[in-house]
């Protein structure tokens, strides 16, 4: 069916976001002993030349990368988020760490891969500690002998899955949509179905994917 390639291109798309940041959670869990949990700056500087490639290397769509540390991991610091922006690679600064940190410790994109120890799916949202912008975040969690020390993950703007994904949706139907887990809009071929639009079950086919929650429905005319 026409949808089921839809549903493999945001398989493929969001795919490869995960295979960009993988590699990052061995070299990441290697900074972690515990009879030596590293600082801020070690955890920045093995961090910075990760996102730093990921995010300057040619084509790339993503507008943000990093790690972000589970509470109390770090010797120096009870939270930290080790974060960088845009083609230019520039640090994320936060106004105060632990102010920053009481809020990402309660965001979908930290608290779930945590808890199921999977990758995870976040958007869109407005990303108010990073783009304001309408976002969508996979991030995957980083485990030393099994305690939780935080996430690496991947941000894309809205704008550019809607560039992306839009014609394939289009493809399928003028009023296909991807949604989330929670049945939310990712990407519509419909220019009046926003992002972050609940679409209800029963709102029409609907082509569901066991990858990352994702499906695509074609709403009844």
């Amino acid at each position: 069916m026409p949808s089921n390639a839809a549903t493999q291109a945001a398989e493929s798309y969001f795919g490869a976001m995960i295979d960009a940041v993988q590699p990052w959670v061995p070299s990441i869990a290697r900074l972690f002993t515990p009879a030596s949990p590293p600082t801020r700056r070690v955890v920045d500087a093995a961090v910075e030349e990760l996102a730093s490639a990921a995010l300057r290397r040619e084509g790339s769509q993503l507008v943000g990368a990093g790690f972000v540390a589970a509470p109390g991991v770090l010797s120096d610091a009870r939270w930290h988020m080790a974060w960088w922006q845009g083609a230019r690679a520039e640090r994320l600064l936060t106004d105060g760490e632990d102010a920053a940190g009481e809020a990402y410790a309660r965001r979908e994109w930290f608290v779930r891969p945590l808890e199921e120890g999977i990758p995870h799916l976040t958007g869109p949202y407005v990303d108010f500690l990073c783009t304001d912008e309408y976002t969508v975040t996979v991030t995957l969690p980083v485990v030393v002998a099994g305690r939780n020390v935080g996430v690496v993950g991947a941000d894309v703007l809205a704008a550019t899955l809607e560039r992306g994904l839009g014609p394939r949706l289009r493809d399928v139907s003028p009023k296909a949509a991807l949604l989330n887990s929670h049945g939310r809009v990712i990407v519509s071929a419909d220019p009046l179905v926003a992002a972050g639009t609940l679409l209800r079950e029963g709102a029409g086919e609907r082509i569901a994917s066991d990858f990352l929650g994702l499906s695509v429905v074609v709403p009844a005319a």
